[in-house]
């Protein structure tokens, strides 16, 4: 029993992101796809320090 438990955990290690994740139906792709996302948009989105130097760069309204 414990050498189907290591040779499914060394099969999710293993796994990376495909693109065709977003097409499969099994748990772990769904995953992969959701997490790949939510990475994708936090990188895209910037950091909290960037947004106030955006903010700053605006012409003020009189």
């Amino acid at each position: 029993m414990s050498d189907k438990k290591t040779e499914r955990s060394k099969s999710v290690a293993d796994k990376t992101y495909q693109y065709s994740d977003y097409y499969k139906d099994d748990q772990l792709s769904k995953g992969m796809a959701t997490s790949h996302e939510q990475v994708s948009d936090t990188y895209m989105e910037g950091t909290v320090d960037d947004q106030q130097t955006k903010q700053e760069k605006l012409p003020r309204k009189k």
